[in-house]
């Protein structure tokens, strides 16, 4: 029941049905990498806006930039319907997302602990259920350089190390001579991994780490930081970096001045970094504040009350414990309910069920080929919900359904208070994706697809 995930296991074997096949889970995976749920929203979208489009007489390039120029007016109604969340709606929108009780307990308990700039990672369990520890740790807003760094096993391209030596530096690496001493130290201790955070780094030396960690010979992930990130990063792990002037340089470089994480976790954007000891943290964040309560400067003191922030932050470690299937099941479940209860902190929520798109629809005065269009597409997710719990949608409209309808429950509610919302920003990315890709689709009158030959010919 998670469009991504239904998305991804599809591959149609003709070539070019493929090709619309992939249009939607490039549209559903831009909403989850934007708000992290929804995705299922933006694929009965796209689809109810091509189905619109193609009955259209006019000009595609007319109804795909009158499509575009509607966009933001409905975007702007969303974020009018949109209310601001308290302690208890987390809860709710978590229930929503996850659609498990132990799971949404837990996340919410996590929110309202650590703030609404929680940052919480997933991880198996040995033990079964559903529980979470808090941690001292740091999340970077940058993550590894290459997409190949990550793990081809893991489905949200990621590279997650475990018991890591992290270095930092803020000189070049250029060449092999640079970390040869270095190397020769893991080799001799029989170390096979770490993360290589630096300023700056040669095409060649990427390639050649990429090289080693495609081969099986030595895993090492190359993180770009520079500036306060760098320093930060540093004071994170417990290490101590190479510097350009004096100091530690990569030829005098020993194990003690690497970092030592018990868990780091990477992806294309951010870097969370579990340090074995966080007394370096510590120490530096109380330095920081020394310069933050100086500081006259608002845009200044803004920046360094939110680096203290991040380096005294704490991380939730959710565990999920249960049968193989499941708790993967359950792992996609909870990275979506903890996306949408951060989205519903950024923006607020608005009414569930497809009911905000519907209700905004209904008021629609649809002048313009792409008002027409969407006034019509707006009321697919709500249709398609009724649908699937096998509920008439005319006998629902005329009732009142978009005053408030728990489909569910087969109940005339009000929505907010019955906890049946969705975040403003899943709504919004999700339109928006849908918008967006189904205005590209339009436009294009041929595709380039491999010639598929029959069995037994040439």
């Amino acid at each position: 029941n998670d469009g991504a995930t239904i998305s991804r296991s599809i591959v149609l074997k003709d070539p070019q049905e493929e090709a619309g096949n992939k249009l939607i889970k490039n549209t559903c995976g831009q909403t989850l990498d934007d708000a992290g749920d929804g995705t299922t929203t933006s694929a009965v979208l796209i689809q109810a806006i091509v189905n619109e489009c193609v009955k259209r007489p006019e000009n595609p390039m007319e109804i795909r930039e009158s499509l575009l120029e509607t966009l933001p007016k409905i975007i702007k109604q969303i974020r009018s319907q949109s209310t601001s969340i308290t302690k208890e709606d987390i809860h709710k929108v978590a229930m929503i997302s996850a659609e498990d009780e132990s799971l949404a307990t837990n996340i919410s308990e996590i929110f309202n602990k650590i703030g609404e700039n929680a940052v919480i990672t997933v991880e198996d369990s040995h033990e079964q259920g559903i529980s979470y520890d808090l941690v001292n740790g740091y999340e970077a807003n940058t993550g590894f350089m290459d997409q190949r760094f990550a793990d081809p096993k893991d489905k949200k391209a990621r590279c997650i190390l475990e018991d890591v030596h992290v270095l930092v530096s803020e000189k070049k690496i250029s060449a092999i001579g640079d970390i040869q001493p270095l190397w020769n130290k893991f080799a001799e201790q029989g170390i096979t991994s770490c993360v290589i955070v630096c300023d700056d780094i040669e095409t060649s030396m990427l390639n050649v780490f990429l090289l080693s960690k495609m081969s099986g010979k030595f895993n090492a992930v190359v993180i770009k930081a520079s500036g306060d990130a760098l320093k930060d990063i540093e004071a994170a792990v417990g290490a101590t970096r190479v510097t350009t002037g004096g100091g530690v340089t990569f030829q005098s470089i020993d194990m003690k001045d690497l970092g030592k994480c018990k868990r780091v976790v990477i992806d294309a954007n951010k870097s969370l970094f579990i340090p074995e000891d966080s007394s370096k943290s510590e120490m530096y964040a109380n330095h920081l504040k020394k310069f933050a309560k100086a500081e006259t400067n608002m845009y200044v003191k803004e920046r360094l009350e939110r680096r203290i922030s991040q380096l005294e932050g704490g991380i939730a470690v959710l565990k999920i414990g249960s049968s193989d299937f499941e708790r993967e099941y359950l792992k996609d479940k909870a990275d979506d309910a903890i996306k949408a209860c951060k989205a519903a902190l950024e923006e607020g929520v608005v009414v569930g069920g497809g009911q905000c798109l519907a209700r905004i629809a209904t008021n629609m005065k649809a002048k313009t080929v792409g008002e027409q269009v969407l006034k019509k597409a707006l009321l697919a997710p709500f249709a398609k919900i009724l649908e699937n719990a096998n509920k008439d949608y005319a006998e629902v409209l005329m009732k009142g359904g978009l005053n408030g309808y728990d489909v569910k429950n087969d109940k005339y509610v009000d929505m907010i208070e019955s906890g049946i919302i969705d975040p403003a920003k899943v709504e919004r990315c999700a339109l928006e994706n849908a918008v967006q890709n189904a205005a590209q689709f339009i436009t294009m009158f041929a595709s380039i697809t491999e010639q598929q030959n029959d069995p037994g010919t040439r």
